[in-house]
C-alpha cells in the first residue's frame, strides 16, 4: 500500500465512528480539538527517524542504505531497533498492551505515517504475529489508537509534534543519552530556533545551545576516525564530551585565569586532538580531567595543560606515538563485510588501535600526572622527599635492566647531584 493508497482509507476511517473525542493539540500554534479513531495497523508505517533509535538508524544507513518505512525487510529492521533500544520495559509494555489495551493514543500523518507511538505500535504487531498467543486474547492489537492529522501538515509541523510529544511528554521510557543531541541537530537543519526546539524538547534555550555544541563535537570526534554518521560509536562518551566542551569553551575565549601564554587555535586545537584519543582509548573519567581541568583562582597545576612545561612534553610525546599509527578505512571495512556486525566491526578497530598505542598513551600519562602532583606538592617537601626515597627503595638491583639499560646510571648520577645540591641547601 502507498501513501495515496493510505490517504484514501485513513479519510474513510475519518468519516465513521471516532473512539475518542475532544482531544486538545497544539496544532501549528493554536491548541485545536481533534478525535482518536481506530486504525488498522496493516494501513499505518513506521518512521525510522524518530528520536528513540536515531542513532541505531543512522549507523545502519552510514553502512547499507537509507530505510524504507515501505519495504518489508526494513519494517523488521526498525521493529528491531525499537525493540533492542529497551528490551525489559518493551515485556512490560507488550504485557500492558495485551492485557489493558492501549491506554495512551498515537498520532500519525494522514498518510500514515506514525508520529508519535512507533514503539507501542511495533510491540502491538509483536503481539499479533506471535502464534503463542491466542487469537481470541489480541484481536484488539490489530488496531491502534490514534488521532489523524489534517493533510497541511508540513514537515516543520509533523517534526515539532513529534518532539514534543516523544522527547516532552513520553517520560516512562527514558531516550538513549545520544538521542537528545541528534534531535536538536535534526531540528536546527530544519531551520527551527534554539527557543523553538526548546520549547520542543520541554527544556531552555540554553540547554539547546548545548546540545547542539556537544553534537558538534561528537561529529568532530566521529570525523576524525572515519566513523561520520554511525553514532552508536558514541556509546558511554557523553560524560567526557560534556567535560570536553566546557573546557575548550572557556580555553578557546581566552579568559582562563592563571594560564600560560598558549595559542588559542595551535596549542587548544592539539588539547581536543588529544582529549578525542583519551576518549577513543576509554581513559576513566577522573584521569580524563586530569587533562583537560582549567586553573582557579587558587591553584595553578591543575591539570596536564595548566601547566606550560608538563604539557609541552606530554603533547609532543603523544602525537609520536599516534601519528605512527596506521589504521584500515572504515570504508574498507564495510566494503569488505557488507554484511557484517557494524559496531562489532568498528569495535575490532578500535580494539586494533588500542593494541598498538595503549601502552605508550598510559605511560604518558602517568609519567605526566606524576611531574604535575609533583607541582603540586612543591611546597610540601617532606611529601616529594617521602615519594622518591620509596621510589628509590622499590628498585630491584638484581634485574638485568639495572646494568643493561644505559639510562640508569645516567639517572643514578643526576639524582646523587641533586641529593648533594639539598644537602648543601640544607647544612648551609
Amino acid at each position: 500500500m502507498n501513501a495515496e493508497q493510505r490517504k484514501a482509507e485513513l479519510a474513510k476511517i475519518k468519516q465513521g465512528k471516532p473512539t475518542m473525542t475532544g482531544v486538545k493539540l497544539t496544532y501549528h500554534g493554536e491548541r485545536t480539538t481533534f478525535d482518536v479513531y481506530s486504525i488498522p495497523l496493516s494501513i499505518l508505517t513506521y518512521n525510522p527517524y524518530n528520536g528513540r533509535i536515531g542513532a541505531e538508524v543512522k549507523s545502519y544507513e552510514r553502512q547499507h542504505h537509507v530505510l524504507d518505512s515501505d519495504n518489508a525487510d526494513d519494517v523488521a529492521i526498525i521493529e528491531r531497533f525499537l525493540w533492542d533500544s529497551k528490551p525489559d520495559a518493551n515485556e512490560r509494555t507488550k504485557k500492558s498492551l495485551l492485557e489493558d489495551h492501549q491506554q495512551r493514543y498515537g498520532i500519525v500523518t494522514a498518510d500514515g505515517k506514525i508520529i508519535d507511538g512507533n514503539r507501542r505500535a511495533s510491540l502491538l504487531n509483536n503481539i499479533w504475529r506471535d502464534d503463542s498467543i491466542p487469537a481470541n486474547t489480541k484481536q484488539h492489537t490489530q488496531y491502534f489508537e490514534a488521532i489523524i492529522l489534517p493533510i497541511d501538515a508540513d514537515r516543520k509541523e509533523i517534526l515539532r509534534l513529534e518532539t514534543t510529544y516523544q522527547m516532552g511528554e513520553d517520560a516512562k521510557v527514558d531516550y538513549g543519552p545520544i538521542e537528545k543531541y541528534l534531535k536538536a541537530g535534526d531540528l536546527r537543519d530544519e531551520g527551527f530556533s534554539d527557543s523553538e526546539i526548546a520549547n520542543f524538547m520541554g527544556v531552555k534555550a540554553k540547554d539547546v545551545s548545548w546540545y547542539l555544541r556537544i553534537l558538534d563535537l561528537m561529529n568532530e570526534y566521529l570525523d576524525t576516525y572515519g566513523y561520520t554518521g554511525i553514532y552508536t560509536m558514541l556509546e558511554e562518551t557523553e560524560d567526557p564530551f560534556q567535560k570536553l566542551e566546557s573546557a575548550l569553551r572557556g580555553y578557546k575565549s581566552g579568559g582562563v585565569t592563571k594560564m600560560w601564554g598558549y595559542d588559542v587555535e595551535e596549542d587548544v586545537s592539539n588539547l581536543k586532538a588529544i582529549a578525542f584519543d583519551y576518549i577513543r582509548l576509554g581513559i576513566d573519567q577522573v584521569d580524563f580531567r586530569d587533562i583537560i581541568r582549567k586553573p582557579t583562582k587558587t591553584q595553578t597545576d591543575t591539570s596536564l595543560f595548566a601547566n606550560e612545561e608538563i604539557w609541552k612534553q606530554f603533547s609532543e610525546d603523544h602525537f609520536a606515538v599516534v601519528d605512527e599509527v596506521t589504521e584500515e578505512s572504515v570504508d574498507d571495512i564495510i566494503r569488505d563485510n557488507p554484511d557484517g556486525d557494524l559496531k562489532r566491526m568498528m569495535r575490532a578497530r578500535d580494539t586494533a588501535w588500542k593494541d598498538k598505542v595503549a601502552k605508550a598513551l598510559n605511560e604518558n600519562f602517568n609519567r605526566s600526572r606524576d611531574k604535575l602532583n609533583n607541582k603540586q606538592q612543591a611546597a610540601e617537601p617532606m611529601k616529594l622527599l617521602q615519594k622518591a626515597y620509596s621510589a628509590l627503595s622499590a628498585v630491584d638491583t638484581t634485574q638485568p635492566s639495572f646494568k643493561g639499560d644505559s639510562g640508569v646510571e645516567e639517572y643514578l648520577q643526576s639524582i646523587i647531584e641533586m641529593a648533594k645540591k639539598y644537602s648543601d641547601i640544607f647544612n648551609g
